[in-house]
C-alpha cells in the first residue's frame, strides 16, 4: 500500500479539490514571515511556478486547482508541508480526513490496476455450461457430471426445491436445475440443456402436473430425451406425478412415482432415489478356466468352461468371412462350445464376457490383429442341450 504522503496529487478527487480551492482562492493581506503570500500565490511559489505563469493565473476561475495540475512532482506530503509554511493550519484541519480517504482509495485502485483478469481459453471456456463447471475446471477437473436433471413447470417450483433438498442433502445425488446452475451468457439455452440432458445427466426427473402439460418447452425436452433413451437403449426418464392430471399419450406407458400415494409400503423419496442412483459396477462373467479341445488333435471344436451362465444361443458373425460363421451356445453345465473349426490357437486371450440388457460383448477374442466378432444377438435357448 501507497504511504498518503507519497500518492500523487491527480489522486485528488473533486470535492477535496473544491474544499482546498474554497479556502485558498480568497486573497490574504497578511503574509508569512518570509513574505509569501497565504493564499494560492504562495502555493505556487511553494510549487516552483514561474512568475509569468503565476500573473496568468489571477484571471482564471478557479487558480487554487490549477496549481496543484501544474505542480511537478507533486504528491499529498508535498502539499501538506507547503500549507504548513504557509501558515495555513485550518486547511490542514478541514482536508485531513478526505485526502487519508483519497489516499486510500488510490492505493485500492493501484492494486487492482497491478491484478489482471486471465485470458480466456477458447476450448475450456466452450465445456463451461454450469457454475460447478467453472469451479471443477479451474482446478483441473473434467466438466461436471450429474444424477439428474431436473424438468418442472415454474408453478411446481416449489415441489422442485423440496426434490432438490430430499436427493441432494438428504441422500448425497448431484442434480441439474436450470435456475440454479446454468451459468449466465450461454448463447443457445435449449442447446445447452440438450447438451446436458445427453452427456452430462445420468436422468431426467420429470415433474408432471396440470402446469408441465401446458409447457410447450418442458414437452419438447421431454421428447428429445425419450428419443435419446430409445437411441441409446436406456431408463432416461423418470416421471414423478406431483398433481393428478391427465396424461398425454407419450407418458401413458411409464411407470410413474406418484407423490400423492399413501400406504405402508410406499416411500416416494426413497424409490426415486433408487429410480435414479446408477450403479457403478458393470455385471460381468468372468473367466475361470481355460481351453479344452474336444477331439484329439482334429479341433472340430472348442470348450471353454464358464460361471454363472445362463441358458442363451448367441450367434456371432465374423466380419471379413460370411460364411462358415461360427456359432456359441450357453449351457446351464457352465460351459460354452464354439464351432466349427476353432482350435485353442486360434483364441490365444478371452479376458471376459459382458451380459447387459440383453447384449453381449466378447473381449480380447480371436487372434491378434484380427476382429472376429463384430455383431452379437442372444436368442432365447429353445431346447436344453445334452450335458458336455
Amino acid at each position: 500500500m501507497t504511504p498518503a504522503s507519497e500518492v500523487p496529487l491527480h489522486a485528488l478527487r473533486s470535492n477535496t479539490r473544491e474544499v482546498l480551492s474554497g479556502l485558498l482562492n480568497p486573497l490574504k493581506v497578511l503574509p508569512t514571515e518570509d513574505g509569501l503570500p497565504r493564499d494560492w500565490r504562495g502555493l505556487a511559489q511553494l510549487a516552483g511556478l514561474q512568475g509569468h505563469i503565476i500573473s496568468m493565473l489571477v484571471e482564471n476561475r478557479d487558480p487554487t486547482n490549477k496549481v496543484l495540475e501544474s505542480w511537478p512532482e507533486s504528491s499529498f506530503g508535498k502539499l501538506q508541508d507547503a500549507l504548513g509554511h504557509l501558515d495555513r493550519w485550518d486547511v490542514l484541519d478541514d482536508t485531513a480526513a478526505m485526502m487519508e480517504m483519497d489516499a486510500t482509495e488510490y492505493s485500492k485502485l493501484q492494486m487492482k490496476a497491478n491484478s489482471t483478469a486471465p485470458t480466456i481459453n477458447t476450448e475450456v471456456d466452450r465445456q463451461v455450461l454450469t457454475v460447478d463447471d467453472v469451479i471443477r475446471l479451474n482446478k483441473g477437473l473434467d466438466p461436471q457430471n450429474y444424477d439428474a436433471f431436473l424438468l418442472y413447470a415454474e408453478e411446481d417450483e416449489e415441489f422442485a426445491k423440496e426434490i432438490m433438498s430430499q436427493l441432494e442433502d438428504k441422500f448425497g445425488l448431484k442434480l441439474c436445475e436450470k435456475n440454479r446452475d446454468l451459468v449466465g451468457g450461454l448463447t443457445f439455452e435449449h442447446e445447452a440443456i440438450m447438451k446436458l440432458i445427453a452427456e452430462r445427466c445420468n436422468r431426467l426427473i420429470v415433474v408432471v402436473s396440470p402446469s408441465f402439460l401446458k409447457s410447450e418447452v418442458i414437452k419438447f425436452f421431454l421428447t428429445f430425451a425419450q428419443a435419446l433413451g430409445i437411441d441409446q437403449r436406456q431408463r432416461k426418464v423418470v416421471p414423478c406425478l406431483y398433481q393428478r392430471c391427465k396424461l398425454p399419450p407419450e407418458l401413458s406407458y411409464y411407470f410413474f412415482l406418484d407423490y400423492t400415494r399413501s400406504g405402508k409400503l410406499w416411500d416416494f423419496w426413497t424409490k426415486l432415489r433408487d429410480s435414479i442412483q446408477t450403479p457403478t459396477v458393470s455385471p460381468r462373467i468372468e473367466q475361470h478356466s481355460h481351453y479344452m479341445k474336444t477331439s484329439a488333435g482334429d479341433s472340430s471344436s472348442l470348450k471353454i468352461k464358464l460361471d454363472k451362465v445362463s441358458h442363451y444361443q448367441t450367434t456371432v458373425s465374423k466380419v471379413n468371412d460370411k460364411s462358415n460363421v461360427p456359432t456359441a451356445s450357453f449351457y446351464s453345465q457352465k460351459t460354452l462350445e464354439l464351432t466349427p473349426g476353432l482350435s485353442s490357437e486360434q483364441f490365444p486371450s478371452v479376458s471376459h464376457l459382458d451380459l447387459r440388457e440383453k447384449s453381449l460383448s466378447l473381449e480380447n477374442i480371436g487372434p491378434k490383429n484380427t476382429n472376429w466378432f463384430q455383431r452379437l444377438k442372444i436368442l432365447k435357448k429353445k431346447k436344453q442341450p445334452e450335458a458336455i
